[in-house]
Parts: structure tokens; sequence; C-alpha cells
């Protein structure tokens, strides 16, 4: 059984007890008659062939309370996406597929781009979760949006109501739900998280000292998780990040656009497996090492908005601190494997955080030569006050894909 300990600025709320994923589901079943639920699925069309997504889909055919899911499909041709389609109808709720790379989505981008809006040549999951946002808002029925990736191997459907319930239940002023769990098998995961981030906040806070944003961010159990949900209000002013620091960028955004008595936490699952990311390499980048990077920049970006002054000093003292406070983890994580008899082999976490040095060195030369950065996809309001009709062309044109 789960803690029950309340600690930061959000509210967190563990599994306890028994209650059972049916009790949970005939409550959603109730509040689906005023609120529209919406499943947003972002997907690669090779992940369709996956344990994962046979899993997901299968669990998915047991959940009726849903108004809607929107699968965003990325790396199709005309022929995948009619097969994904053909798998989406074996649903009971109904399924909108967007077609990110066919014609119709495509047109839609170059509009947006004529118009001056960035970010959208920047192929991943962000767009792509960017992309089913707004085709979510098109329906103004479409009350709140929920959100988890597709390559969960012990995937269950409580996830999705987990995800939903705090932020539909009537009796809760909450608008952002985030979903935690752990991460450990024979060993522990989650190195982003635990090796870099983690650390790497601590560092800047020993550094500058406290601020709102980073007791905001350490509040939050597993920062880097896929999955939140969202109310409607709060998703049509929110930016989303076309880079991996997609997760965090999501949460300043968050912060930035509403109270944090209406954001909370949820434990979603016990423990959570997925495909894990390669490590990287300092000299050829790539894997956790590229994600660590533009999560740094995130974070410095977010905070120079703020006020914060970072010069080439800061960033070197950042860079020392977090030498000390990485190798303090890696001693913690070392006494809680050996506590739970899980492997630990030092060697390769003392790597990986040496090359998170290096993440955080180069992420400091790119803050330096540009504070502003990848931009991020725009505020679907601000989509809406450029182009009024917008909102109709998206729908049309994924109608008409889904009809074909």
């Amino acid at each position: 059984m789960a803690d029950f300990y309340q600690n930061g600025t959000i509210t967190t709320l563990q599994k306890l007890g028994n209650r059972s994923l049916a009790s949970l589901e005939e409550e959603l079943s109730h509040f689906a008659k005023y609120h529209g639920m919406v499943l947003l699925l972002p997907a690669l069309y090779s992940e369709f062939d996956t344990p994962a997504m046979t899993t997901i889909l299968e669990e998915l055919r047991h959940v009726t309370y849903l108004k809607k899911i929107i699968l965003g499909l990325d790396c199709a041709d005309a022929a995948q996406f009619a097969d994904v389609k053909a798998r989406m109808r074996h649903l009971n709720v109904p399924v909108d597929v967007v077609w990110n790379d066919g014609p119709r989505v495509q047109a839609l981008y170059k509009t947006l781009k004529r118009e001056g809006f960035h970010g959208l040549n920047i192929p991943g999951k962000g767009r792509n979760v960017w992309t089913m946002i707004g085709y979510g808002m098109t329906d103004k029925d479409n009350y709140a949006f929920a959100l988890h990736d597709c390559d969960i191997v012990n995937y269950s459907r409580e996830v999705v109501a987990r995800l939903f319930y705090p932020i539909i239940h009537p009796a809760l002023d909450l608008e952002f739900n985030k979903g935690y769990y752990s991460r450990v098998t024979d060993r522990l995961h989650g190195r982003a998280t635990r090796l870099f981030l983690t650390p790497f906040i601590a560092s800047i806070e020993k550094t500058l000292g406290p601020h709102s944003y980073l007791e905001y961010l350490k509040s939050f159990r597993y920062i880097l998780s896929g999955e939140f949900a969202f109310v409607r209000s709060l998703a049509r002013g929110i930016r989303i990040s076309p880079t991996w620091g997609l997760e965090v960028a999501t949460l300043s955004e968050v912060f930035d656009n509403t109270s944090s008595k209406r954001i909370c936490q949820s434990e979603i699952m016990e423990t959570y497996e997925h495909k894990h990311q390669s490590l990287g390499s300092k000299k050829g980048g790539g894997g956790i090492v590229k994600m660590a990077n533009e999560i740094a920049q995130i974070v410095f970006r977010t905070l120079a908005q703020k006020g914060m002054v970072f010069t080439e000093a800061t960033f070197q003292t950042i860079i020392a601190s977090y030498f000390l406070e990485s190798r303090n983890t890696i001693l913690k994580y070392n006494a809680l494997s050996k506590l739970n008899g899980l492997t630990y082999v030092r060697e390769e976490e003392i790597s990986a955080v040496e090359a998170f040095e290096h993440s955080l060195k180069e992420a400091a030369q790119v803050f330096l030569k540009d504070p502003m950065g990848i931009p991020m996809l725009s505020a679907w309001i601000t989509v809406r006050s450029v182009l009024p009709d917008f909102s109709e062309q998206f729908a049309e044109a994924v109608h008409a894909d889904n009809a074909q």
C-alpha cells in the first residue's frame, strides 16, 4: 500500500485500499452524461505490430464511458492509415484517426506556417499531441482530455480511469492531473528522472536559491511521465514543445495558466514497463542524452522568462553542483537496490551521469547563444484568434480522412 503523505505544492492522490476498477468506471459512466471525456493516443504506425499496442487495444475494448478516442498517427502511408482505421473500429467508442502525414493535415500545417506559426516542421510526439488537442478542441462538447503513450507493456484501462477521475468529479476543483508510478523490474529504471532531472533541479536551487517554479517541479513524483489529463479550458491556452522537453514544458505551461490548487498527480499504476530509450553518447548524442539536453534548455528558458539571470559563471556552478548531487543520488539508489535485492551496476550509473554532465554543458552553451531556442507550438486559442475558421477546416479534413 502506498503512503498518503502530502508534500510540495500540489495534491497527491495515491492508490490506497482496494477500490475496484468497476467502481471507478461506474462513477465515470455517470459523470460522462454531463462531461465528454476524450482519450488522446499519440502513436507511430510501427507500434501497431507490438505486444504493447495489442494489449492496449484489448483493454480499451472494455471502456465505454469515453465520448471519443482520438488517435494521432505518425509515420504512416495511405495503406497503413487504412489499416489503423480498420483496427480501431473494433473498439466500443467512436475513434477518429488524425493522419498527420496525410495530404489534408499537411495542407493545414502549410496554412499555419504561412500565418507565421512555428515548430510544425519538427515531427514527433510534441507535434502529434498538439495536433490532437487542436482537433479535440473543434468539438465544443469535449470537456476533458487524457493522454497516454502507446508503448506501455503492462497496460491496464485503469490508467484511463485514474487520469480522468480527479478532473471530472464534480466535487473536486481540479483541472490538471499528472500520472505517476514506479519504474522498477529487477532493477531501477527511469534514468532521466532519477539521475538527471532531480539532481539538476537541486543544483539550480543550490546555486540560485529557492523559486516557486522549482518547488512546483519538485512536487511531482515522476516529472517525465507521459500520462496526464486536463480540462478543455486549460487545454486551449497552453503551448506545446515540439522537442523532447515536451513533458517539462507542459508542466511549465500548466504552472503559468492555472493555480497549484487545481493541479494534482495520481498514482495510475503500481509499476510501469515500456520500451527503454538507449542512453546515447556524449559524442554521438541521441537517446536519453539528447533528451536531457533539451529538458535542460526548457528549464533554463522557463526560469529566465521568470526573471532568473544565467551567466557563464552561473552555468559553471550549476554543473559543478550537479556533479556532487548526482553522485549523492547514486549512493542513495545503491542503498535502495541492495535493501531490495535489485541489480545495481554503479559503473553504468556513473557513465550515465557523466553523459548528463556533458548534456548540461551543451545545453548551457546553446542557451547562451540563443536564449529563446526552438519556439513552442502556439496555444490553440492563439490559432483561433488568427484563423477564426481554422477549427471548421480542421474538423472537415479529419472527418473526410476517416470517411474514406
